[in-house]
């Protein structure tokens, strides 16, 4: 994330299947010094950790930020409409 790592609070996370058995975990976090800013990271099970996904404002003000791993993926709509339900929360 864009942002120093100790400045983030998790707020909730939700699981996506990949098929084949797997899952992805995306999870949610507001950053304390500046209350609009979200990330988003994934981590798959894989036992690497969690990893970056996007960083994106809350209200909505511009584009969310993909890592380039994630831009065009075909799953960005709703992993951005599930988080921001939760940051909305």
């Amino acid at each position: 994330m864009d942002a120093e790592p100790d400045n983030w609070t998790v707020l909730g996370d939700f699981t996506y299947s990949t098929g084949m058995g797997g899952h992805v975990r995306f999870i949610v976090e507001r950053n304390t010094e500046d209350a609009a800013l979200h990330g988003i990271s994934s981590n798959e099970d894989l036992g690497a950790g969690p990893r970056p996904v996007a960083v994106f404002k809350h209200p909505p003000d511009g584009p969310v930020t993909w890592r380039p791993a994630w831009q065009g993926d075909p799953m960005c709509e709703a992993i951005e409409r599930d988080a921001r339900k939760i940051a909305s929360g």
